[in-house]
């Protein structure tokens, strides 16, 4: 009887406050955050979502890709972590915008919003939890430096800093002198670039690859609109052209799009006509993920091996 007593005094003793630290955020605002957080809620599939995993820190919930057939998938997640949300516990917490009733309902004790995501004001989430924004077109390096701050990860970051540079030294032994490399996609008749593209610009430049000039045009964390007649000013040595497998499309469906701006676009690029017109998947090269970026390394490798497209 005196245990049962004693058991429900404890019961009712209020829990006890949950410890906290000082955060600041991309928006360099000043967010009291826990110092471990246990009920993060992602509003951002790729670009929160699978850094947070990486990191050893599983979300409560998260936005996703809410496809025409009614599934939901973490956008790249699957191919970089291995999670989503039919094998995990992690709640869908709606698409474009997020459904912050669904949010509430998790009970999170904190919330990372990206800037993507304006649908929701970023003083609606903030009153459900202490939340945290995210500057989208972070590059990777700074984008992982971001998150292991947010969640003490430090030595984690450390370990995966180290196996992705002791890729790219293996990607530096196949930059030649003078060999340059391009990137774009096309859609709706127009072309596409950034500087850099993901992690193809990020990683080209990083092993020392030499970049078409009108690259240099864009500026920095930028991507521009080009025109059909500003096509061969991409030709390089190697051209990278990617594809969103997450819409179920496939390098046929680049080709369809770079036929539509210039249907006799292999014969205006000599990389083409070498059979250096490389497709990749879209999800590794745009999420910040150490993993997704030792992905696009390697695949970057193994095409630059072949003795049968070497650069002559």
């Amino acid at each position: 009887m005196r245990t049962a007593v004693l058991l429900s005094a404890l019961l009712a003793l209020p829990a006890q406050a949950q410890e906290t630290r000082v955060f600041t955020d991309h928006l360099d605002r000043q967010v009291t955050v826990p110092a471990n957080p246990t009920r993060i809620v992602s509003l951002g599939s790729k670009n929160v979502t699978v850094p947070l995993i990486e990191l050893g820190a599983v979300p409560v919930g998260s936005q996703g890709t809410q496809r025409t057939d009614g599934s939901r998938v973490i956008r790249a997640s699957g191919v970089t972590t291995g999670v989503d949300f039919d094998n995990s516990e992690i709640a869908f917490v709606g698409d474009f915008p997020v459904d912050l009733e669904l949010v509430a309902a998790l009970e999170p004790d904190l919330i990372i919003w990206p800037d993507w995501q304006d649908g929701v004001a970023l003083e609606q989430v903030e009153a459900i939890a202490p939340t945290v924004a995210y500057v989208t077109d972070t590059a990777l390096h700074e984008a992982q430096e971001f998150y292991a701050r947010l969640l003490g990860r430090g030595d984690l970051l450390a370990a995966n800093r180290a196996r992705y540079d002791a890729q790219l030294a293996q990607l530096k032994g196949l930059a030649a002198d003078g060999t340059t490399v391009s990137y774009l996609q096309a859609f709706d008749g127009t072309i596409y670039s950034c500087n850099p593209y993901g992690h193809i610009g990020l990683v080209l430049g990083e092993a020392g690859f030499d970049f078409p000039p009108i690259i240099d045009t864009i500026a920095p964390g930028d991507c521009d609109g080009f025109s059909a007649e500003s096509l061969q000013d991409f030709d390089a040595d190697w051209i990278f052209v990617t594809y969103r497998t997450d819409r179920g499309q496939t390098p046929a469906d680049a080709v369809a799009a770079l036929e539509e701006v210039l249907p006799s676009y292999c014969t205006a690029l000599t990389a083409c006509q070498a059979g250096r017109l490389v497709f990749m998947p879209r999800e590794e090269v745009t999420t910040p993920s150490y993993d997704a970026a030792m992905a696009v390394m390697f695949a970057l490798a193994t095409h630059m091996s072949d003795p049968a497209r070497q650069v002559d």
